[in-house]
């Protein structure tokens, strides 16, 4: 990441797009140190107060409690950064067990921190070949889509009070049926030929329902006025930068470490430090799986 707005604004599109992982459209993790958004499922809190469903809620620093966007309003999300993390969710011990990397081009290995490759995730093609035990264990192998960006949102918290978010550095992540929505809306923005720091996205929710399943997907529009990428936006997305770069670097750790403690590892003495691995992921095209191919898993 270049460390000064000045640089940064002399970069062409395409390089920030490349930068931001805005370009690559053909395409867990997420920080504790930033707030997660997500769209509510809960009819009430752990309080017994009643709750919509199928509005947006996240964790408000400065109330210190979780807050939902207001039923009918639109929630605005500014993207600073998209990038992409598989994620393996153990079932039997309910929690992730395994994560990847956060990368953001499809061209980067996707290392874990067990010492494999996307957590172990197999292409769809190839699982007629594997037993119906793995296929089924496939399904909990999931690809997120990370964006990490500033949140503008009228809430409201359980107990009714309103209050309201301004510039809330966050992380959405998503995946299954919301996967492809925002990486579309992504490609979007590329071919109106912005940069995804200079727009909001506009956020609110579809019902669905299969059989006796209700649920929500998001539903994404894009604000036509373009907002100013500021100094301030920059130290944001710098942060946003190193919490990345933090998080590849303990699971780049984890795997050297479970490489060296494999039969046949490597000894980690004899493998690149993590600096140079870190820049490896970064530059060496080795994958050419598209979105499609994630989501058909």
């Amino acid at each position: 990441m270049v460390n000064d707005l000045v640089s940064f604004k002399t970069m062409s599109k395409d390089d920030i797009m490349r930068l931001t992982g805005q370009e690559d459209d053909a395409g867990g993790s997420g920080s504790v140190l930033i707030p997660r958004l997500a769209i509510n499922r809960a009819g009430e809190d752990d309080d017994g107060n009643k709750l919509e469903s199928g509005t947006y809620t996240i964790y408000d620093p400065e109330s210190e409690k979780k807050v939902y966007s207001k039923k009918g309003e639109v929630v605005k999300l500014r993207p600073f950064i998209r990038a992409y993390q598989y994620m393996d969710y153990n079932q039997k011990e309910n929690k992730y067990t395994n994560k990847t990397i956060i990368f953001k081009s499809w061209k980067d290995e996707a290392l874990d921190s067990n010492g494999g490759v996307k957590c172990g995730k197999i292409p769809f093609k190839e699982l007629n070949s594997v037993s119906k035990e793995e296929a089924l264990r496939q399904k909990d192998i999931k690809c997120y889509t990370l964006l990490y960006g500033l949140l503008n949102m009228n809430a409201v918290t359980g107990e009714g009070e309103s209050t309201v978010l301004k510039d809330l550095p966050v992380l959405w992540r998503v995946t299954g049926t919301n996967f492809r929505p925002v990486n579309e809306v992504v490609k979007s923005i590329k071919n109106r030929n912005k940069l995804i720091q200079n727009v909001n996205l506009l956020l609110g929710t579809k019902r669905k329902k299969t059989g006796n399943n209700v649920y929500y997907i998001s539903d994404i529009g894009i604000d036509d006025a373009e907002v100013e990428f500021t100094k301030d936006n920059f130290e944001t997305m710098q942060m946003f930068s190193q919490i990345i770069k933090d998080e590849n670097i303990e699971v780049i750790e984890s795997w050297k470490s479970a490489q060296g403690n494999s039969e046949g590892g490597e000894n980690p003495e004899t493998i690149s430090g993590t600096s140079e691995v870190v820049e490896a992921v970064d530059t060496a095209p080795k994958t050419e799986e598209t979105p499609e191919q994630v989501l058909a898993t």
